[in-house]
């Protein structure tokens, strides 16, 4: 039953995905759209490779696949950073979209480590399958790069609903903001000894994908002209 849930979250998720993709087609931010569909993509290998590790496969196909199992560390973060700036007028306006994400780099550069480096172990799961784990203090570093990620976009886009009142933006900020809240609620059980009906991290993933693709998904062009109305 666990294993058939896993499959179902991972479809959702690849959906997700693949609804993110195509609301990029539009986006008038080339950099955006061709950075964020690189990692969305790296990210949807992390649900092909969730099913594989819930199959019992042979213990070299794990190996292989354990560097696209923590593929949405990067790709979620970086592609929510990116639809809080697209969606917030004056972030875009007084900042370029590029230097804005430098502002992420420390991240950034931490998640491609983690990565590449794979300081993990591949354990047998508590239901079926198996799973990977990180390994000495970096369950630690990981939980504290979220934890100041996730401070920092929910402030953002605080930020953002105070200064505009448009329905739009506001619903977008929020969706957001209750995305991380519930990602957070999902690695503070993480450590917790007990029974997963859901894999961690897999359904509050397809919410948060689901967020993106409530941001790019509408044309900005529209807002300004309302805003422009409003004012």
């Amino acid at each position: 039953m666990g294993y058939k849930i896993l499959i179902i979250t991972c479809i959702l998720a690849l959906i997700a995905v693949i609804m993110n993709l195509k609301a990029l087609e539009n986006n008038p931010y080339s950099i955006l759209k061709i950075i964020i569909s690189v990692l969305l993509t790296f990210t949807a290998l992390r649900y092909v490779t969730l099913i594989v590790y819930g199959g019992l496969p042979d213990y070299g196909l794990l190996n292989t696949l354990r560097y696209f199992y923590l593929a949405s560390s990067i790709g979620i973060t970086i592609a929510t950073a990116s639809a809080t700036w697209y969606v917030t007028p004056c972030y875009r306006e007084k900042i370029k979209y590029p230097y804005f994400l430098l502002c992420f780099l420390p991240w950034i550069i931490f998640y491609v480590y983690v990565i590449i480096k794979q300081p993990t172990e591949i354990i047998q799961g508590s239901q079926f399958g198996y799973q990977l784990r990180l390994t000495g203090a970096f369950p630690m570093y990981l939980s504290i790069a979220q934890g100041s990620f996730v401070m920092i976009i929910v402030t953002l886009c605080l930020i953002g609903m105070i200064r505009y009142k448009h329905l739009q933006i506001r619903t977008q900020l929020f969706m957001m903001i209750l995305a991380q809240i519930l990602l957070t609620l999902d690695g503070i059980n993480y450590g917790k000894d007990r029974l997963w009906v859901l894999q961690p991290f897999t359904l509050t993933e397809v919410f948060a994908l689901a967020t993106t693709y409530y941001a790019f998904v509408v044309a900005i062009k529209s807002i300004h002209h309302a805003l422009q109305n409003e004012s």
